[in-house]
């Protein structure tokens, strides 16, 4: 029996998993006491909970969602938008180390601690006001995409112009393979750049689901806000635990039915080109080349450092051991989870050939759809629903936390404990419906997901200053924070609402058409035609090369109807390749995945050089106050509350007790010499990534 398209078996086990976040949210709250328990779980978290902690906030199911968007459309390299954090987390080692021993229980705390400046403080809470609606409207907008691919109508229950919807996108795949191959006449290419131009306008639909966005966001968001209120951090984290599980269980469903479907790691390779399991794309193919993705992992990783979640996540950890070992090996259990997801999205590129899922981001639901049957289908959409629940509380907690701490106490002092956490309560519940709303405003899960990589690279760079440049001044972050958001955040889309920029010519340029000559398995057409002697077998075909925007995300007709209607650009404005444009860097000579290294190199190396520049414009900041800053940051967690507070007292009176330890002695510069725990451990950690990288090298040549 079915409703709405699903299997009343899978409403059942869908609702006994909520049932059951609730429960955790009611346990959790018993030991929430006070504030420091609601937002940071009082600093008791050890190993394990950390590890359940970080794992789940990294291996949230949106992640499924946006690395099989990408490996769908791009192959494997495509796994990079997530991947790519392999290469960051050695640096954990270190960086969880920072967010422990500064002691502080929000990021705000962290410039009011520093520079003494309640207003800087003020400003990172109002950046990151604007920034959790965004990074919960993109969960909101990946849960949907996925659950909605798998409660899809039937054909005969289709509207008249839902009907057209499909028929248009199955219309424009035959004319996008016939494209591919160089077999179009000028009226099918003319016909093609009309579909082409209604596809990046989402025009053309693959399926028509029963769910509809808003009733599923009230309802979703409902969930996660009952459990969080009631437990806080401790229920997220406790949580985290249940949807890891789900998550290593559903990745190994969908792999374990779809390969056999293909007949093995050999049916795949023959099913899918050869140019689809390279892990480092070509410059004619692919956006992620090796360059491409160092420019990605750089200010991925800058970014990192300024996320508002770090002083709830690491800081909750009882101590240094269990921010170091407990978080890395979360964040590395994440990374090969993410092999899976890639290996599922090539299952979807072989079942679904020649772009048949009109929205990649889709491919998890559509291919969950197709191989699996009911009661497994519940786990599935259980476990993405549950599987971003964590991540969504995390956010959460850690905006109220920086709402109540660094808003309202200044402005409300004196109140107790439980004052400030039923606040904090009160603010989750806000920033949640704020959510909904960018949901509801955006509709494409990796773009959304790259911008609020890019925005918060100005704050990751600011805090990697503060923790290691003496110089930095607070004025520097001030002055440089109004130019970055201007530039990177209100730019790229006030260009869009001004018709003449938007259809500018010299902004809607493009590269040239390319046709190129590269390997691909063959099929049996190519058989057939004497091409090959046996299907798989690696041929070299021509393939066509689309012209690639080199301002904006995508270029189409203003009018998808009139082929005749002038061109104009679509998503977000890249303000930076134009930046470089302005200043004589030939952008135009680019390839696509020359763009993309422009642009990401620009997001993480220009907040440094600007910081650096203007701090020097300004006052040093109170040398007293630098010194005691850094003495902190040099003094070892201790397990006992009160030995650590005896040890900070130590700091605090003889700020210059561990200056012995700086690598650059009578410089600006706070590196410390490394400790043989040091050596070994970041060493250690390196071993781990080679250790996945020759997984990763396995699975994508097993049957090759």
């Amino acid at each position: 029996m079915y409703i709405y398209g699903i299997h009343i078996i899978d409403f059942g086990i869908i609702l006994f998993f909520l049932l059951g976040v609730l429960g955790v949210g009611w346990y959790a709250q018993k030991s929430v006491k006070g504030e420091s328990d609601f937002f940071i779980g009082g600093r008791k978290f050890g190993k394990v909970l950390m590890f359940f902690l970080t794992f789940g906030n990294m291996t949230d199911s949106n992640g499924a969602a946006n690395v099989s968007s990408e490996v769908y459309r791009q192959g494997a390299g495509g796994m990079w938008s997530g991947f790519q954090t392999l290469f960051i987390t050695p640096f954990y080692w270190f960086s969880n180390i920072w967010f422990r021993r500064v002691r502080l229980i929000t990021m705000a705390d962290l410039f009011q601690d520093r520079f003494n400046s309640r207003s800087l403080a003020l400003a990172y809470v109002l950046f990151n006001v604007v920034m959790a609606p965004l990074s919960l409207g993109l969960g909101n907008v990946a849960s949907y995409k996925v659950a909605s691919a798998m409660i899809v109508k039937p054909t005969s229950a289709y509207t008249a112009e839902e009907k057209a919807m499909v028929d248009a996108f199955q219309e424009y795949q035959q004319l996008k393979k016939e494209a591919v191959a160089n077999h179009l006449s000028p009226e099918k290419k003319t016909r093609l750049e009309v579909l082409e131009s209604m596809k990046k306008k989402d025009k053309l639909q693959s399926f028509v689901s029963y769910l509809s966005p808003i009733p599923f966001y009230i309802a979703y968001t409902v969930i996660v806000a009952i459990y969080i209120i009631m437990g806080g951090l401790r229920a997220a984290a406790l949580t985290d635990a249940l949807q890891g599980t789900l998550i290593i269980l559903f990745t190994f469903i969908v792999i374990g039915v779809g390969l056999p479907q293909l007949g093995g790691f050999a049916g795949l390779h023959k099913a899918i080109p050869e140019h689809m399991f390279q892990i480092f794309g070509t410059v004619a193919t692919s956006e992620y080349t090796w360059y491409a993705i160092l420019a990605i992992t750089f200010t991925s990783m800058v970014q990192i450092f300024g996320l508002m979640g770090n002083m709830a996540g690491t800081g909750s950890a009882r101590d240094e051991d269990a921010a170091r070992t407990g978080a890395i090996a979360g964040a590395f259990a994440k990374r090969v989870v993410i092999i899976g997801w890639m290996l599922c999205a090539l299952i979807a590129v072989a079942l679904y050939p020649n772009n048949g899922i009109a929205d990649p981001d889709n491919a998890w639901g559509i291919l969950s759809l197709r191989l699996l049957g009911p009661g497994f289908m519940g786990i599935m959409i259980s476990g993405m629903l549950i599987g971003h629940m964590p991540a969504v509380g995390s956010t959460a907690v850690a905006i109220s936390a920086l709402a109540t701490r660094n808003i309202y106490e200044p402005l409300v002092p004196g109140k107790s404990s439980k004052h400030y956490m039923l606040v904090g309560q009160l603010s989750i519940a806000l920033i949640l419906i704020l959510g909904i709303l960018v949901g509801l405003l955006s509709n494409k899960i990796i773009p959304l997901y790259y911008q609020i990589i890019t925005l918060n690279a100005f704050f990751g760079a600011a805090v990697v200053l503060i923790f290691y440049w003496r110089r930095l001044a607070a004025g520097a972050i001030m002055v440089g924070l109004i130019i970055w958001v201007l530039l990177i955040g209100v730019a790229p889309y006030a260009v869009l609402g001004v018709k003449s920029l938007r259809q500018s010519p010299t902004l809607t340029a493009q590269t040239r058409e390319q046709v190129i000559e590269a390997p691909s398995g063959a099929k049996q057409e190519d058989v057939d035609a004497g091409l090959a002697k046996k299907v798989g077998e690696t041929i070299t075909k021509s393939q066509v090369i689309s012209p690639a925007s080199i301002f904006f995300e995508n270029v189409a007709l203003s009018d998808p109807k009139n082929p005749q209607s002038p061109k104009e650009g679509v998503g977000r404005f890249n303000a930076e390749v134009f930046t470089l444009h302005l200043i004589g860097v030939p952008v135009e000579k680019l390839t696509k995945a020359g763009l993309v290294t422009a642009r990401w190199t620009f997001d993480g190396v220009f907040p440094f050089v600007m910081l650096i520049f203007i701090s020097y414009l300004f006052p040093k900041t109170e040398k007293s106050r630098v010194d005691v800053f850094h003495a902190k940051m040099k003094t070892q967690v201790r397990r006992d509350p009160r030995e650590d507070e005896i040890e900070v007292a130590l700091s605090l009176a003889q700020p210059g007790r561990f200056d012995h330890l700086k690598l650059f002695p009578r410089s600006n510069w706070e590196f410390t010499k490394w400790k043989l725990e040091d050596y070994i451990g970041f060493s250690v950690c390196w071993g781990i990534v080679l250790v996945i990288m020759s997984l990763l090298w396995l699975v994508l040549t097993i049957g090759s």
